[in-house]
């Protein structure tokens, strides 16, 4: 009898399943607007592999173009590294980092474009933030590209990648490589 029981527990936990399964195929589910992908913007920092947060965690982009202007779809990411170090003051620095990829209203088409190393009117940019350390580093777009591997008109969905290197801004030795990809869609 204890071995019919053991028997009908054991098959009950294995035929058990959950209704609440995740979409990791980036289709996402229901309709509308709202975040429909798992991970809309992902990216590599110097070899490291990060998933950043989106603004109001959508994968809607800014269609004020934030600092960049009303000309331009703003794509950005956020993300706290979480690593720590000392300073000589003593505080503990988080490092943060914020890509942000500027897309011309006037230019969105399915390709590669290349970035510009400054803001330009109807050019693609992208720029990366880094906070949260001392000193403060500051860094500039080099060099790069935007590939936008799909573009629905009629949804505004936008999928691509992208790739850019960057400068301390006073030398033209890299800093930093970035590559990623985003999965938005357009306001």
């Amino acid at each position: 009898m204890k071995k019919l029981i053991f028997l009908f527990l054991g098959l009950s936990l294995f035929s058990c399943s959950s209704d609440g399964t995740i979409d990791d195929n980036g289709s996402g589910g229901g309709s509308g607007g709202g975040n429909t992908t798992v991970d809309p913007f992902k990216a590599t920092v110097d070899g490291i592999s990060y998933v950043f947060t989106t603004l109001n965690n959508t994968n809607i982009a800014d269609a004020t173009g934030g600092l960049y202007g009303n000309t331009y779809f703003l794509i950005k990411g956020n993300k706290d590294t979480g690593s720590v170090k000392g300073n000589l003051s003593g505080k503990i620095d988080t490092k943060k980092y914020e890509i942000k990829l500027a897309i011309p209203k006037s230019n969105v088409a399915i390709g590669t474009h290349n970035f510009s190393n400054t803001i330009q009117p109807d050019e693609y940019y992208a720029d990366l933030d880094i906070t949260g350390v001392l000193p403060a580093q500051t860094v500039v777009a080099s060099t790069g590209f935007i590939k936008i591997t799909t573009y629905n008109a009629t949804t505004k969905k936008i999928v691509g990648t992208f790739s850019f290197n960057t400068t301390d801004g006073s030398t033209t030795a890299i800093t930093h490589t970035i590559t990623g990809s985003f999965d938005y869609v357009l306001p």
